[in-house]
């Protein structure tokens, strides 16, 4: 199956192969989205920091490149830009911003002691959504925070890729920053492994300062949650985005294709099944988990027996690899141009104390970041395994 599937898009993807002097990073960070959860994030990369005797404004070894989507683009800002001192006070003052805010119509069915009319009246008005509303939260407080914390005059210290998903196109798309004086061959690398690993339409840019905050924003706006972020595409035609998680929502694709190693972060635990879902917004958001999850299954199984492929070619003697080639064809010269990545991933024991929405529970965060913290020292990265990783 992999083979066949390998034939089939091999021909247009080996025109994207990265030159062979560009070699591929050693270790890339990989950062989930999950809203609130994210805190649990901050405490694993804090925890890094303190362990590893990092101080701010340096690299957080051994990582070269940090990869997000959501939350984790928004982390993954402060760790390329060294700011972990700032992400650890962002987390614990984040629940006195009130930055998740009903739109007014919608503040009734949020709020229990409205009353019953109020709420059905609110409930009902819900069907304004198919009409001439787009989300059910205000997207200024978001984006206003946004804008106060993420300074694009901040020095990268390594470069960040992160997801997001234009639905004009109906496409994701990848934005990259990177650090002025170092990775000038950064653009070519993440374009070239890109369209390899992920396809050759694959649409990869830069955040320039003028759009950096509404891409970052763009790849944290859930669907039905938030307005979709109004940006120009790459032809500067004026489209719709938002969360890079409809592709991608723990990105393990990019760290696969610029990276020899990735250790991602995962925000929830193996699959309870004892949710109920009472209305259509909680089943419309369990079926967008359901897409996450088995996107994520597929991106680290195909990761995964990649690399397994490319390993076995690479041990081949040359007499060994030349008869591969010619029983294989186009097969085999598609695994040789496919990169290698071992991969890691650290989740949590629990269900996390904390909603995907619940950035003014400041319990809930608190204990979430503390829960990140200590994992990394408890439970670590553990390697992946398919036949052990379970969703």
């Amino acid at each position: 199956m992999l083979a066949m599937g390998a034939a089939a898009l091999a021909p247009p993807l080996l025109a994207a192969t990265p030159p062979q002097d560009l070699e591929p990073l050693e270790r890339a960070l990989v950062l989930s989205g999950g809203g609130a959860r994210g805190a649990y994030e901050a405490g694993v990369i804090n925890a890094l920091a303190a362990w590893g005797k990092i101080p701010d404004g340096s690299a957080l070894a051994p990582y070269e490149i940090v990869c997000g989507t959501s939350i984790g683009a928004l982390n993954g800002w402060f760790v390329a830009t060294g700011q972990y001192s700032k992400l650890h006070d962002l987390w614990y003052g984040i629940s006195g911003h009130d930055i998740m805010r009903a739109k007014p119509r919608y503040e009734d069915v949020r709020d229990p002691q409205s009353g019953l009319l109020n709420r059905a009246v609110s409930a009902v008005s819900l069907v304004g959504l198919t009409r001439n509303q787009r989300g059910l939260l205000q997207s200024e407080p978001v984006y206003d925070w946004i804008v106060a914390n993420v300074d694009p005059n901040v020095p990268l210290v390594m470069p960040l890729v992160w997801a997001t998903t234009n639905l004009q196109q109906q496409r994701p798309e990848y934005f990259y920053v990177r650090p002025a004086n170092v990775g000038a061959d950064l653009p070519q690398r993440v374009v070239a492994a890109l369209k390899l690993t992920l396809g050759p339409h694959t649409v990869v840019r830069e955040a320039t300062p003028d759009i950096l905050h509404r891409a970052i924003f763009a790849s944290a706006a859930i669907p039905i949650a938030f307005d979709p972020v109004m940006m120009p595409d790459v032809d500067g035609n004026l489209n719709a985005y938002c969360d890079g998680g409809v592709a991608s929502n723990s990105p393990v694709g990019i760290a696969h294709a610029v990276a020899h190693a990735a250790d991602v972060v995962l925000l929830d635990p193996a699959l309870d099944a004892d949710e109920a879902y009472k209305n259509a917004v909680e089943i419309a958001f369990g079926v967008f988990g359901t897409m996450q999850r088995k996107i994520l299954e597929v991106e680290m199984r195909n990761t995964y027996f990649q690399s397994i492929g490319k390993r076995a070619l690479t041990g081949l003697t040359p007499a060994e690899l030349g008869r591969t080639t010619r029983t294989m064809g186009i097969t085999a010269q598609y695994m040789q141009s496919l990169p290698e990545t071992s991969l890691r991933y650290i989740r949590p024991k629990d269900v996390l104390p904390v909603g995907v929405a619940g950035f003014n529970d400041e319990v809930g965060i608190g204990k979430t970041y503390r829960a990140g913290w200590e994992d990394t020292g408890t439970l670590g990265f553990s390697d992946y395994d398919w036949q052990t990783f379970q969703l």
